[in-house]
């Protein structure tokens, strides 16, 4: 499982990722915040990855979907 923090506050949604994104963690947290989104109707989502490894391609693919499914945009920090 991910190690992420998932919190709601003012509208946005906030996910805090701890762990290395790959293949399977990209695929868990899509599953998990599409999940949230669609349940309560959240138009803003903002990414933070705290010190952990990223691989662009991925998270530029899960960014892209979410833009796609959602018609909404992704901030990353």
């Amino acid at each position: 499982m991910i190690l992420v923090n998932i919190f709601y506050n003012d509208n946005t949604l906030f996910v805090n990722i701890y762990e290395e994104l790959n293949s399977y963690n990209v695929n868990r947290l899509k599953l998990r915040v599409f999940k949230i989104v669609t349940e309560y109707d959240i138009e803003n989502v903002v990414l933070s990855i705290n010190n952990c490894k990223k691989n662009s391609y991925l998270l530029k693919d899960f960014i892209n979907e979410y833009e796609a499914t959602f018609n909404g945009h992704i901030k990353v920090k």
